[in-house]
């Protein structure tokens, strides 16, 4: 049981191959070997980092953490990697997963893909049925759009300035008759199951309604270009939500997702991060290809590890009100491994109106005075000083600092934020301090339970019942071997 909760791998070919019966039953072994054997390890490591040939082995700077000198070696030979600064190592299945943030199952789905390997496991099944629903649903979509009969559509996305090649480009489309819709669906072949598993349709009083009528449809991709969900803006004022999103599903989190990134075009390493899917539309449309939105949501780690993932550096830029600044703030707290992050605050309005209006250049003022995004964040909190209880403003900066995830930065955010606030430094520090203590030993007695569970029910997995175990395997959140553990005992209850 050691050997679950511990590393991967320990530096031979052998040991650098992952287990299915451990980590994930619905992949054979055999697939695995091919997609390993398959896989050029220096090609996909050298896509990530620079790497240089040093005798048979390459050699770089390490993705995770702040490699000086290059430590990273990576063996072609025995298809393994392995950082002599950091400890990290395992094979191109565990590179990925670590750089891009990916679980297990999608890590070896991605390079099985990169390889021509078919996977035909039952989830995969799943997920091209459900991918194929979401497919034919965004033609449906487009097609009720460009079929003109709904002008009230039209003439919104005309009086957003949205051009027809804006449109086409990121295949915008209108939810208008729920029965062209299914219609489509059934023709499609597709059963009635699958578009409710994903949220396109659902059972309203005694009929089927698609939650999307009479919303604007901006397909949201994942990396490999497949649509994997829909975000839908209301054009009736009278709406009660203005924007709703595909819900969580086999093949969508919006947490692990960016708009725009089918469209995105990266010239000079630097991508900018907005709020809104028009912000990205008018930005892109102005010329900046760099653009891709966060729907709606904070940044999120997964969505950080994308950033990572495209380019060195990444500029968030938030709308002037108070929930931007707010946003602004809740980014402290994402891990950035290999990301320089500056922001900008608009001082008025967001992307979109700023570019709609002409005034382009007054946005690229703009971003060229972003700043990193600690010094932004600071300059948030100094602003709120004397406009703000300072009690509850010194509440506010101590929580923001125990969830930053790096001790240096930690460090340096509570001595700025105490100067700021003309608060002795060590104040701050210790309620910081105190804090972060409190929420390691939280998380440690966790984790100690989380192992216990695991254990118990591998020995007796009729511990709990069956109808429990589903509800129990979502409150494990760190861990996927944990995760993928109790989905099996789950299966074979």
């Amino acid at each position: 049981m050691k050997r679950i909760f511990g590393p991967i791998i320990n530096g031979t070919n052998r040991e650098a191959r992952v287990k299915p019966s451990n980590d994930m039953p619905g992949i054979p072994q055999e697939t695995i070997d091919r997609v390993l054997d398959s896989t050029n390890i220096v090609e996909l490591i050298g896509s990530f980092v620079a790497l240089k040939k040093i005798g048979q082995n390459f050699q770089g700077l390490c993705p995770f953490h702040d490699d000086k000198t290059p430590s990273l070696s990576v063996s072609p030979e025995k298809k393994i990697f392995r950082c002599f600064g950091c400890g990290a190592s395992g094979n191109a299945i565990t590179f990925l997963r670590r750089h891009k943030n990916l679980p297990f199952p999608e890590a070896v789905r991605f390079l099985a893909d990169k390889v021509r390997i078919p996977m035909d496991t039952e989830e995969d099944k799943k997920r091209e049925l459900l991918l194929f629903c979401l497919a034919k649903a965004q033609e449906e979509f487009a097609a009720q759009l460009r079929s003109l009969t709904y002008r009230s559509a039209v003439n919104y996305l005309t009086e957003r300035g949205i051009n027809q090649a804006s449109q086409d480009e990121f295949a915008l489309g209108y939810a208008g008759s729920v029965k062209d819709f299914i219609a489509t669906l059934k023709k499609s072949g597709i059963k009635k199951e699958v578009p409710f598993s994903v949220g396109l349709l659902k059972e309203k009083e005694q009929w089927v309604t698609c939650p999307f009528m009479g919303r604007i449809i901006f397909p949201i991709s994942d990396q490999r270009g497949a649509t994997v969900g829909f975000g839908g803006r209301a054009i009736d004022r009278s709406s009660q939500a203005k924007y709703i999103n595909s819900p969580d599903s086999l093949i969508f989190n919006k947490r692990r997702v960016l708009f725009g990134l089918k469209q995105l075009r990266i010239p000079n390493d630097t991508v900018f991060v907005v709020e809104g899917y028009f912000d990205v539309l008018t930005l892109h449309q102005a010329g900046f290809k760099s653009a891709v939105g966060l729907l709606g949501t904070e940044l999120s780690a997964e969505q950080t590890r994308i950033l990572e993932s495209l380019a060195r550096n990444a500029i968030l830029i938030f709308d002037g009100d108070p929930g931007g600044k707010a946003a602004l703030l809740r980014s402290l707290k994402v891990q950035r491994q290999n990301l320089t992050v500056k922001a900008v605050v608009l001082p008025e309005g967001d992307p979109d109106e700023i570019v709609r209006e002409g005034r382009t250049a007054e946005f690229e003022a703009l971003i060229e005075m972003a700043k990193p995004l600690r010094e932004a964040a600071i300059e948030i909190i100094s602003h709120r000083k004397g406009k703000e209880n300072i009690e509850h403003l010194t509440e506010e900066v101590t929580r923001l600092g125990t969830e930053i995830p790096d001790a240096l930065e930690v460090s340096l955010f509570a001595q700025e934020a105490a100067e700021a606030l003309n608060l002795p430094a060590w104040v701050l520090q210790e309620k910081i301090r105190g804090r972060r203590e409190k929420k390691e030993r939280i998380v440690e007695r966790k984790r100690q339970l989380e192992r216990f569970l695991v254990n118990e029910l591998l020995i007796n997995p009729t511990l709990i019942p069956t109808e429990k175990l589903e509800s129990i395997k979502d409150l494990f959140d760190e861990g996927e071997e944990k995760k993928t553990l109790l989905t099996r005992i789950l299966k074979h209850a």
